[in-house]
């Protein structure tokens, strides 16, 4: 039995019925053990009713979502016209964090937790869409929730660059190596308790068997997070009214491999954080 403990957790939970259904299975068939919740999108309510009832292993965090969706605090200056947050992570990032916008935000993030709360819902952690919760300025406004609704963990982008360059580099984008040195130049200015190593921003939903296996069997005695985005496309009827630019990463294959991914029986060789 290998010395470290995972945590499996599938980002995007409520965001798709495809999302939902791949993420019911592999809780209750494979190894997942953590998915992180919408409340503000469509198959939010397909999640509570449909799901979550019938995974009784699965923990439940928030996924932050300030990046798309009809927000739940109505219009305001991080949203549209129409109160959908239409919002990148860049565009976050460089928005300039006046008092009222800072407010704006966490009013949204702290009634996405009241929702959850509203349904019963333990929430075990937080982390973001698009990891807009690594912005230090977002980042601090988590926090503060998080111990307010005395929320355990908040995810933290703090894999090792000459660990994961090992594992993950020869398959990984240009684009993601980008990522990589950004978020974790932005995760130095949080709070980070450094508790939970993050697995990986380098083949973010094109993780892999044998680069996974081979960097978890090289580790001891660590707790790691493995960010995983399962999909089954064919239970998806909503794609009509997603934003454009998130529908290649909607229909990607790799998300099939992913959830594929969610049955590998190494992992039966890992404890799992309780």
């Amino acid at each position: 039995m290998n010395t470290n403990k995972l945590i499996t957790n599938a980002d995007d939970f409520g965001w798709s019925k495809g999302v939902n259904q791949a993420i019911l299975l592999a809780s209750n068939e494979g190894y997942l053990s953590h998915a992180s919740l919408m409340a503000n999108t469509e198959d939010f309510t397909h999640a509570i009713n449909e799901v979550i009832p019938n995974a009784p292993k699965l923990k439940v965090g928030l996924h932050v979502n300030l990046t798309c969706s009809k927000a739940l605090s109505g219009k305001s200056l991080i949203t549209d016209k129409e109160g959908f947050l239409n919002n990148t992570f860049l565009k976050l990032f460089f928005l300039r964090k006046s008092k009222n916008a800072l407010e704006k935000i966490e009013n949204e993030i702290e009634l996405q937790i009241k929702k959850l709360i509203e349904y019963n819902i333990h929430i075990s952690h937080i982390d973001g869409n698009e990891h807009v919760h690594i912005i230090p300025s977002i980042n601090k406004i988590v926090r503060r929730l998080a111990k307010k609704y005395n929320i355990e963990r908040v995810r933290e982008i703090n894999e090792r660059f000459s660990t994961t360059f090992k594992y993950n580099l020869r398959t990984a984008s240009f684009s993601n190596v980008i990522k990589l040195f950004l978020l974790k130049f932005l995760n130095s200015f949080n709070s980070n308790k450094n508790e939970i190593e993050f697995y990986t921003i380098l083949n973010t939903c094109e993780i892999n068997s044998q680069n996974l296996f081979t960097y978890l069997q090289a580790q001891e005695g660590k707790t790691i997070e493995v960010m995983l985005h399962p999909s089954l496309v064919q239970f998806n009827d909503n794609l009509d009214s997603l934003n454009p630019r998130f529908l290649d990463f909607f229909t990607s294959d790799f998300r099939k491999k992913e959830f594929e991914l969610c049955f590998d029986k190494k992992f039966k060789d890992y404890k799992f954080l309780e």
